[in-house]
């Protein structure tokens, strides 16, 4: 059998619920809002990389983990569909959702960079540290060849003149940052499991919702109120947050700590408008459709229902449109002033 490198860190299963069938194929309109560009383009495309899940351990093929979850997806794409369908997110459905939720909330390139980043610097740290006395280092080096069986040849003085060129990249090998989310993926399911989740089902003609390569969004209910010294992104056991996932261009859930469990049938265009936008907001620069003209709260709070989601999300607003959202919201104060991002 062949072996599988293609990897989408997005199922295309789940990405063809905000599409349309062409053949063989399944597309989707992607607003790539950091290249600035919109275009149509088979879900094989998009959200995928090479190798992504590849992890080489004895006794497995190197896909074996890409396919093993390729099942998990398999069967949550299935539980999604007929949610949707139903409008009832409970049993199984709801198990196999939840995981799903879990796993795209873990996994992405853009995670695995900031992840390969933080340790960078850990590493460098440790670096200044050695290389701040020679004893130190030495002792190391000691170490390092006691443990190896092997005699270094590097030099007190290259490793540090090394060191602060800085014309090196730290790396992290892949199985280390799949082993890492899938610690995480145990974690998110258990507080994903805790919520109460609400699904909002809405017809075609009110709009539809969009995804992104960042599907589940965790924000805060009440973003002026949390202090500046927090993280600009919190975390899934924080309280007064809640999660969207959008489940398909007609149905979205959202997870809170209070209330009841309840489905809330024909969303209006205002909602799907706000839905809309958080997830923009919250994207890692890619918002999927099915459809050019994108229905959405712009930056200014206002509706739209366009293809313009790139100008209106790239394109700083002029001095006017600013003047005129501060009248519309009671704003009071000059250049601080700012809508919400």
């Amino acid at each position: 059998m062949t072996e599988s490198r293609n990897h989408h860190y997005i199922p295309q299963g789940y990405l063809r619920g905000f599409g349309w069938r062409r053949g063989k194929h399944y597309m989707v309109v992607v607003h790539d809002l950091q290249a600035k560009k919109t275009y149509e383009t088979n879900t094989r495309n998009i959200c995928a990389q090479r190798d992504f899940m590849r992890f080489e351990v004895e006794d497995r093929k190197p896909d074996w983990l890409e396919e093993e979850f390729g099942k998990l997806e398999s069967s949550a794409v299935t539980a999604i569909r007929e949610v949707a369908k139903s409008g009832i997110f409970d049993g199984g459905n709801k198990n196999y959702i939840l995981n799903l939720m879990a796993l795209l909330a873990v996994r992405s390139p853009e995670q695995r960079e900031n992840m390969r980043e933080f340790q960078a610097r850990v590493a460098e740290r440790v670096m200044d540290l050695v290389l701040e006395d020679k004893g130190r280092f030495s002792s190391q080096i000691r170490d390092m060849e006691k443990k190896t069986g092997k005699t270094s040849m590097v030099t007190y003085e290259d490793a540090k003149d090394f060191h602060r060129r800085g014309e090196y990249t730290i790396e992290v090998a892949r199985e280390r940052h799949i082993q890492t989310e899938i610690d995480l993926y145990n974690t998110v399911l258990q507080l994903l499991g805790q919520r109460k989740w609400t699904l909002y089902l809405v017809p075609g003609e009110y709009g539809e919702f969009i995804t992104t390569s960042r599907p589940v969004v965790i924000a805060c209910i009440q973003p002026e109120k949390v202090p500046a010294y927090l993280p600009h992104s919190p975390g899934f056991g924080l309280m007064n947050t809640e999660i969207y996932f959008p489940l398909t261009k007609h149905a979205i859930l959202i997870g809170r700590w209070d209330g009841d469990e309840k489905t809330i049938n024909a969303a209006n265009q205002q909602f799907v408008g706000v839905m809309n936008n958080r997830m923009i907001q919250h994207s890692y620069g890619l918002a999927l459709s099915s459809t050019r003209e994108v229905l959405y709260h712009d930056p200014l709070l206002r509706l739209q229902w366009d293809d313009k989601v790139i100008d209106r999300f790239t394109t700083p607003p002029s001095e006017e449109e600013l003047e005129q959202f501060k009248a519309e919201h009671g704003v009071v104060g000059t250049s601080e002033a700012r809508p919400p991002v």
